[in-house]
This record gives C-alpha cells, structure tokens and sequence, in this order.
C-alpha cells in the first residue's frame, strides 16, 4: 500500500490532535434547564462546541449534560488559571439543586480544573464521579513546548500544566475523595498528554484508575466511539 504524501500525514497528525477547527466556534450549548447527569469541561484553548460530539452520544443514552462557561470570556477557551476555574467550577456545582450530584467529564486541563475544584474547593460532596480523557495528571512536556513559542504571554495556563507544576504537586498530594470514582483515560497516539504524564499516580485499579486505548489523537478522544462507550459504560456500573 502506498504512503501517503508526508504534509498530508502531518497534516492528519495536526488535525487529530488540534482540530477539526469547529471546536474553536462559538456555540450556544451552556447548562440545561434540567440539573444535569453529566457536566462536560472542554480543554485548553478550544470552546465548548468541542464536547458536542460526546453530548450527544451520552445524550442519545439518556443523560442530561450540561458545559458550563467558567470565568466569563477567559473561561470560554479555558485561558484561566487551574485554581480560579476550579473556584468557579465548584461555585457552579454549589448552585445546582440540592441532591443533585453529576459526573464531570474533563478533556485536557478541563479534568484537572475538575480535580482543583473537588480536591481543593471543597466541590466533593456536589460530585458523583470524575472521567478525565487526555489530561496531564503529571504535567505535561507539550506546556514547556507551550511557553517556548509564548503561549503563557497569552495565558497562564501552561503554566499549570508543566511537569513539577505547583498546582499539580499540589493535587496529587491532596487525598482523592474515598467515594468518588475517578478514571483517567488516555492514548498512545495522543502527542500533547501521552500516557505516563496521563496516568494518575495515586491510582488503585479499583474506584481510581487509567484506561489506556490507541490510535487516538488528543482531540480524537472526545469524537471516538470506542472512547465514548468507556465512559457511558463507567456511568452505568456506578448507578444506584
């Protein structure tokens, strides 16, 4: 079989890990008039119409999903620091009806926006469960690659996201709630969150643990089937 011409494989990489460049649309998607089963938390630099492929998967399921904005227009494309989001993300968990308790599904540093606001914000007992896909629960080497090109004149953000990072030395020293499930899925196809820097260093292979698939690129995870089916599957097996 014939290779495919060298851009056009570059450019299969790029778009596997980066696009397609509909994520970065706006959209009007925010939270639903119901509480909602699942709350989505898009990653850094993209916008919430990047979760649309998953919401409608876990909506065609019968959940209610909800992507809510965090810090007015930095929390658009997630460009705010870890703490103050998950301030924000535990602020919003705080205001949904009493008893109401939703899984959070975080892409990239979305998951570990989740991780600050129920480790460190006092958001735990607002939270079922926490399903992460690409994020850097050890940092990641794509910030310091981030903050060469200038990424953090932008935004502080990779600056939370570096292996050695104060905000992630904080969290996986800070103990995981006993009764919140906690699964951290990854790929080794992904090229900005690769599996030793996904995986979580504190899990059990019980309630907290990584699953790991192939062939996924880091925005893949969040329009893949297989990884779709992982986490409605971990959804159902917690249900009363």
């Amino acid at each position: 079989m014939k290779s495919p011409p060298r851009g056009l494989g570059r450019l299969r990489i790029f778009r596997r890990n980066m696009g397609p460049w509909t994520i970065y649309l706006p959209t009007d998607r925010w939270k639903p008039h119901l509480p909602p089963d699942v709350i989505l938390l898009q990653g850094f630099a993209t916008g919430p119409r990047a979760m649309t492929p998953l919401c409608r998967a876990l909506e065609a399921r019968g959940l209610v999903c909800a992507v809510p904005r965090l810090r007015r227009r930095s929390g658009y494309l997630q460009l705010g620091t870890v703490r103050f989001a998950g301030r924000e993300l535990a602020s919003f968990l705080h205001s949904l009806p009493e008893g109401t308790r939703p899984w959070i599904i975080g892409h990239s540093i979305g998951g570990v926006i989740a991780r600050q606001a129920i480790q460190l914000e006092g958001a735990a007992s607002r939270v079922r469960g926490l399903i992460t896909m690409g994020s850097p629960h050890r940092g990641t080497p794509a910030a310091i690659a981030g903050l060469a090109i200038g990424l953090g004149i932008l935004s502080p953000t990779p600056f939370n996201m570096v292996p050695l990072a104060p905000t992630i030395l904080r969290m996986n020293r800070a103990p995981w709630p006993s009764d919140i499930p906690l699964l951290s899925i990854v790929s080794w196809s992904d090229l900005l969150c690769p599996p030793p820097f996904g995986s979580l260093p504190f899990a059990d292979g019980e309630r907290i643990r990584t699953h790991s698939v192939s062939g996924h690129g880091h925005t893949d995870l969040l329009r893949s089937s297989e990884v779709e089916s992982v986490i409605a599957e971990t959804i159902e097996s917690y249900k009363p």
